[in-house]
């Protein structure tokens, strides 16, 4: 063949557009077999001057991907020979786009030009990339242990007072550290950028001690300066912050000396540590939050095990932080590519040294199901359940229909969680009862819910609700569009008109950002932590908009127990209460309760799934192929 693609012979990439954008319109045209053409329809297929298509078709030649014979005097026309394979062109471009982290100029490419069969070749290169690489250092004889691994959402945010979505929470927890840790396992408070505190016994005042020689990913040794400034960012901003509810306590925040912090409160607060533990609570150097807190979140600088070097709409690289005060990381290199939605379980998962976690996505759980079997002496498996459902959360902060408690219920009824399952398969597994699995509180209300209801039933519920035929407006991400379709056509077959408007997810970070709508559809890890079931009710992007007056003053008193309440298992029995009052009035349904699969390498080593459902990249570490032969 004489056709070899070298970018560096001046192949640009409006070059290889202008060569597949020709193949495109004469793709029955055999490679090697001249065909007439005027410069006339080139013009036409390239939107351009004559007397520009002839410089492009110059630029051809000169690569050799094509053969032009200029027809001589009045009506002769030219011919074209086309020698260059438009698929190993356009996977050589794909490639290099995905390499420069241009991963959805990539795809649009590969949609927009490769066949069936050029798209599978793509897809299965991209794939033998995915999973762990060890690969030789640039100006070292040393090697770096590489994890590359697809995502299907966008990155929305990566400063952590203003995080909202959990995988960004998850790359956050990376980047950043708390006064304070939480390990969810032993239910304990464990030292973090503070190696010690105290306080007083009425828990109103706590006084923290600063490690030494705690860095910033820029070389700033943090101090209580930086602490205090993190905490009164969110607690004095209530409406930039939405988890400044966490801090709302709070009475004053002093810097006794550079390593020393002391928190004033004005009530007793037996939670405060968990909160301080949080993602949102992450301590942020003051100065650089100060010369650009716009973007911050695309240029985040914290003191965790890995520091971003690079964030763009296709990838995310993180690199392990030498200096990070807990330890270096043994991964030293994490690659995120960013793939439209719309490639979902595209990609092959390779049958070696493979991590991934699929969230949402039940093709690529079969995928890792697969490579399971056909390797299955060196794999390991591991599924964690936790309750990841999705949520229709009820806006009372707006007049509808659904500012009536019987449509509520009506909806309820009809909404029949197990056909749900059956109809839309893929990682939705049980009808979600709450948040919780089982708690005496909720037996009740539980008991209620197994009785099968009849369509009579319902019909009279919406009558009561004196409905009448308005239109119920919900909003939901592209991930969750089609739960919001089948609940669409559900409502339809009881005379509900239910308006589906599919946002943004961006969008979702903060209510104001959203439009009118009278419900909302969405998905939430609950991983048992009672401060996560907190912000559920506390925070405005959750489910504060879905409580009436009478319903938010009985929430907010229990509320104000268990942050008083010293007592871990006092304080379940309060939270409870909290979500039989929810599920009680039907502020909100709750729908499908979902799982996480993870499957892993034999030389994978370190592998646990955190609170939010994904690995903890500064715990894996590899074992050397010299050691994975003699198992």
């Amino acid at each position: 063949m004489r056709f070899i693609f070298i970018r560096e012979m001046g192949a640009s990439m409006v070059t290889v557009l202008h060569f597949l954008e020709l193949r495109s319109v004469f793709h029955q045209e055999e490679i090697g077999k001249p065909f007439p053409v005027t410069i006339e329809k080139l013009a036409g297929i390239w939107h351009c001057t004559p007397r520009h298509a002839k410089l492009i078709v110059r630029k051809l030649v000169e690569l050799d991907w094509i053969e032009w014979k200029a027809g001589r005097g009045r009506g002769n026309v030219s011919v074209m020979t086309l020698y260059a394979d438009s698929d190993e062109i356009l996977l050589a471009e794909v490639k290099l786009q995905i390499n420069k982290g241009d991963v959805q100029e990539a795809m649009e490419l590969m949609n927009r030009y490769g066949k069936a069969a050029a798209k599978d070749q793509i897809m299965d290169w991209l794939s033998e990339g995915m999973g762990f690489s060890s690969q030789l250092a640039s100006q070292s004889v040393s090697h770096q242990d590489i994890l590359r691994f697809p995502v299907y959402r966008r990155i929305v945010t990566l400063d952590p007072g203003l995080v909202y979505y959990h995988f960004d929470a998850h790359l956050v927890g990376q980047i950043f550290n708390t006064l304070v840790q939480y390990d969810l396992n032993s239910r304990s408070i464990l030292p973090s950028i503070a190696h010690s505190w105290e306080s007083s016994p009425d828990a109103r005042k706590w006084t923290f001690y600063l490690k030494k020689n705690v860095l910033f990913h820029h070389g700033r040794e943090l101090t209580a300066h930086d602490v205090v400034f993190s905490l009164n960012r969110l607690r004095l901003y209530p409406d930039t912050y939405e988890a400044s509810w966490m801090f709302r306590d709070i009475d004053q925040l002093i810097a006794i000396d550079d390593r020393t912090v002391r928190i004033l409160l004005k009530e007793p607060n037996y939670l405060l540590l968990r909160l301080l533990a949080t993602i949102p609570a992450s301590i942020v150097p003051e100065e650089i939050v100060w010369q650009d807190e716009k973007g911050f979140g695309e240029k985040p600088i914290g003191t965790g095990p890995f520091q971003l070097v690079r964030l763009t709409e296709g990838i995310c690289i993180l690199e392990a932080f030498p200096a990070h005060f807990l330890g270096r990381p043994q991964l030293d290199r994490v690659e995120i590519l960013i793939f439209p939605e719309l490639e979902t379980g595209r990609l092959k998962e390779p049958n070696w040294a493979s991590v991934m976690v699929s969230h949402g996505v039940q093709s690529k759980a079969q995928a890792l199901r697969e490579a399971v079997i056909q390797d299955g002496q060196d794999w390991c498996d591991t599924e964690a359940f936790f309750s990841c459902c999705n949520l229709l959360v009820f806006n009372q902060w707006k007049s509808g229909p659904h500012n009536h408690f019987k449509f509520r219920q009506a909806l309820d009824l009809l909404i029949d969680r197990d056909q749900m399952i059956a109809d839309l398969g893929g990682d939705r597994i049980y009808p979600a009862k709450g948040f919780r699995t089982y708690h005496p509180v909720l037996r009740e209300v539980r008991a209620r819910e197994n009785e099968q209801p009849c369509h009579a039933q319902i019909m009279s519920l919406l009558q009561e609700s004196d409905y009448q035929g308005e239109t119920l407006r919900l909003v939901t991400t592209a991930y969750h569009e089609e739960d919001a379709l089948w609940i669409q056509q559900r409502c339809g077959e009881y005379g509900i008109h239910l308006a589906v408007d599919v946002r943004e997810p961006w969008e979702f970070s903060n209510r104001d950002c959203l439009p009118e709508h009278d419900c909302q559809l969405y998905g939430n890890v609950f991983s048992s932590d009672q401060i996560s079931e907190l912000e559920m009710y506390l925070q405005r992007n959750y489910f504060l908009p879905a409580f009436d007056e009478s319903l938010a003053l009985a929430i907010n008193k229990e509320i104000g127990l268990t942050f008083q309440e010293p007592d871990r298992l006092a304080r379940e029995h309060h939270l409870a209460r909290i979500e039989a009052m929810i599920k009680e009035n039907y502020a909100v349904l709750y729908l499908v309760q979902k799982r996480t699969l993870a499957s892993f390498h034999k030389s994978l080593r370190g592998v646990s799934i955190n609170s939010s459902g994904w690995l903890d990249f500064h715990k894996i570490w590899f074992q050397p192929d010299a050691l994975q032969q003699q198992l």
